[in-house]
């Protein structure tokens, strides 16, 4: 490269025009009087409606103020229970399933059988599937009390969920409940 190349040349001056900001702001106030065309404010809205004789006030569909895709708000988180509401709701579903249940004598030589099951809820308070038995016996003495313990399940079906634990349905769509001998004796 030769210095020549990198001769002075002169500078180019560039001007400031008041014209680009003043079509800027032509354009957004274009912008703004359409969209209130599109979508008039209430006070707009009512003005207009005013106007109008009352016959046909009641066909006249008022636009909102926002866009339709705006419109939906987001949806609320579920609620819960409180601890207490969760206790209170434990012992019913317990004393139902214990109400259906008649437990077969226990053998003497062998340790309380407190069978577990799993169950699945609809929202209507039915089975939403088989109950399943979590802890089945080992003792061939103890299977009576296990199919007890199913037998009280299907007995109990559907549960009449009280309406106040209605609305926290994905908190006990899904339970585990003890069959205990000792609690269903009292």
């Amino acid at each position: 490269m030769t210095p020549t190349m990198f001769a002075e040349q002169p500078a180019k001056t560039t001007r400031w025009t008041p014209a680009l900001p003043i079509a800027l702001s032509a354009l957004i106030a274009l912008s703004a009087a359409a969209c209130d065309r599109i979508w008039p404010t209430g006070a707009e809205t009512q003005a207009r409606d005013t106007a109008k004789p009352a016959s046909t006030l009641a066909a006249v569909p008022v636009p909102s103020a926002r866009p339709a895709h705006d419109a939906a708000a987001p949806p609320a988180p579920p609620q819960r229970m409180t601890g207490a509401q969760e206790a209170e709701f434990e012992a019913w579903i317990v004393r139902t399933y214990l109400g259906c249940w008649r437990a077969p004598a226990q053998p003497a030589d062998s340790d309380p059988y407190v069978a577990r099951v799993r169950l699945a809820f609809k929202p209507d308070g039915s089975l939403a599937r088989a109950p399943k038995l979590v802890n089945p016996p080992s003792d061939p003495a103890l299977k009576p009390q296990a199919k007890s313990v199913m037998q009280a399940v299907q007995a109990c079906n559907p549960l009449s969920v009280p309406a106040q634990y209605r609305p926290f349905y994905e908190q006990w769509r899904t339970q585990t409940i003890q069959f205990n001998p000792q609690i269903a004796s009292r």
